[in-house]
């Protein structure tokens, strides 16, 4: 079988759009080859700076409990409250020992004889 000139040129022509779509096809994978990475960088910084806020949520809400539950408990604060009664209690009690003290001595040493 001879193929003639218009069975040629309708094969150069499919030969033609053919690599023309290969082509196009190439150019728009390599595009979205393109875009898909800076997507994957975008998304990579997205969860970096999603990381860094859960850290710090983390840090916030870890300082919230240990206020809640260790400085600002009633049980302790009972306990500091008890504390500062028994400092206060023998505080007075020695101001009240220095002021007889005091008046014992009139402010004043005895001179040596």
């Amino acid at each position: 079988m001879e193929l003639g000139p218009r069975e040629l040129m309708t094969f150069g022509v499919a030969i033609a759009t053919l690599a023309t779509t290969w082509g196009v096809l190439k150019a728009t994978i390599k595009t979205l080859t393109d875009k898909l990475e800076d997507v994957k960088l975008e998304l990579m910084d997205l969860n970096t700076r999603m990381d860094k806020v859960e850290a710090k949520q983390a840090v916030a809400l870890q300082s919230i409990n240990t206020m809640s539950k260790d400085i600002l408990s009633p049980q302790i604060l009972r306990e500091q409250a008890e504390r500062d009664g028994k400092i206060q209690q023998r505080l007075t009690s020695l101001e009240h020992i220095q002021d007889k003290i005091l008046a014992m001595h009139n402010g004043k040493h005895p001179k040596p004889e």
